[in-house]
């Protein structure tokens, strides 16, 4: 496998395990499908949003996840920078050391979101 490919079977899992199911998570919540005593007064308060709210909720939530894993990605590169104490091995490899800017990953026309998301979500 080449450094492209691991760099983007990367980018797949953190798209599918981190912003994916958390969009899906809001989705169920919004469709009221969780059962959790817990989760059932988030579930009844979505339930008095409109539409627009609703989706303004849904933005936001994907604004704020994907700035997290900006920033984790950018952390990770700084610590590998400085301390080498926390690194991510992909097939063996450093996936810091298979990109020049690993947080630049995501948000361009070619990036992780456009390419392995299952939600297009414009803020």
């Amino acid at each position: 496998m080449d450094s492209d490919e691991t760099l983007d079977k990367f980018g797949q899992f953190i798209i599918a395990n981190l912003r994916d199911n958390a969009i899906d998570f809001y989705d169920k919540l919004l469709a009221g499908v969780y059962k959790a005593q817990k989760l059932q007064k988030l579930q009844d308060s979505l339930m008095h949003f409109s539409p627009e709210e609703k989706e303004f909720v849904r933005k936001c939530l994907a604004a704020g996840i994907d700035t997290a894993i900006h920033d984790f990605l950018l952390a990770l590169m700084e610590n590998y920078s400085t301390k080498k104490d926390i690194e991510v091995l992909v097939d063996g490899e450093s996936i810091v050391s298979l990109s020049k800017a690993l947080y630049k990953e995501l948000p361009t026309k070619e990036g992780w979101l456009a390419r392995f998301s299952r939600y297009q979500i414009e803020f």
